[in-house]
């Protein structure tokens, strides 16, 4: 049971990004994008929720804010490697260690309980998550794929990418990694494999160095913004939502 875990919610958080330039301070409804994700984590009570800042602005801008922020370097490959130089630095005695994208304004809980529970299994080194795919995005290269085969709604990853040839056993992957302290660990210490230089994917780090990664089927997909039409339909959702709420 993951309520009796002590969990701790890492989110790494830089500005250069390469899509969408400082996404992590565009503006969303009045607040910065990195703050949103902060919010959304935090009001579902799931474990101690902390940033990972990449740059001295974006850490400035949390402590202004009442969150807290760990600043690290800024050579990092990949976010897990990012999360892993904060964990070990300032903190210890975690059972699970949970790596939540900075671009995520907008998530169910499910998203978090349910990759967490992956990691109740031995055999998994790292636990993520996957829904439904879009047609319209089998061949976008900003959505990743993932290959799995489900059963009640968890299976391991056999392979991911950015195009697919067939859609068979094809899921939306979503960027979100379970680890436990000795696995993350494991994980930053592998060198980058070629498969994840080729396709700018760091989980392949870990199948090309036979680590296994267990997936858990969502029922919703969260908001992710890589690109400026993805900033405008996540201002047009939340500005719908909230006006829902008030009616």
């Amino acid at each position: 049971m993951i309520s009796k875990k002590k969990i701790l919610i890492i989110i790494p958080s830089r500005l250069k990004s390469t899509r969408l330039k400082t996404k992590a301070l565009r503006m969303i409804l009045k607040k910065q994008m990195i703050i949103r994700v902060v919010e959304q984590t935090m009001k579902f009570k799931v474990g101690r929720v902390i940033v990972a800042a990449g740059d001295k602005k974006i850490q400035k801008l949390l402590i202004r804010n009442s969150f807290e922020s760990y600043l690290s370097v800024n050579s990092h490959n990949s976010g897990t490697d990012r999360i892993q130089e904060i964990y070990k630095n300032f903190f210890n005695g975690y059972d699970y260690i949970l790596n939540l994208q900075g671009d995520m304004p907008y998530f169910k809980k499910e998203l978090l309980t349910d990759t967490l529970s992956l990691l109740e299994d031995d055999q998994a080194d790292i636990g993520t998550a996957a829904c439904i795919l879009d047609p319209a995005d089998y061949q976008n290269q900003n959505v990743v794929k993932v290959r799995v085969s489900f059963k009640n709604k968890q299976g391991f990853a056999q392979d991911f990418i950015r195009n697919v040839k067939s859609v068979n056993q094809c899921y939306h992957h979503i960027g979100i990694y379970a680890f436990r302290p000795k696995s993350l660990e494991n994980f930053v210490m592998l060198k980058q494999s070629k498969n994840e230089k080729n396709r700018g994917l760091e989980q392949m780090r870990a199948l090309d160095n036979g680590m296994k990664i267990k997936v858990a089927l969502i029922n919703s997909k969260p908001f992710s913004v890589d690109t400026k039409e993805d900033l405008i339909k996540i201002r047009n959702f939340l500005k719908h939502k909230l006006s829902a709420i008030r009616c």
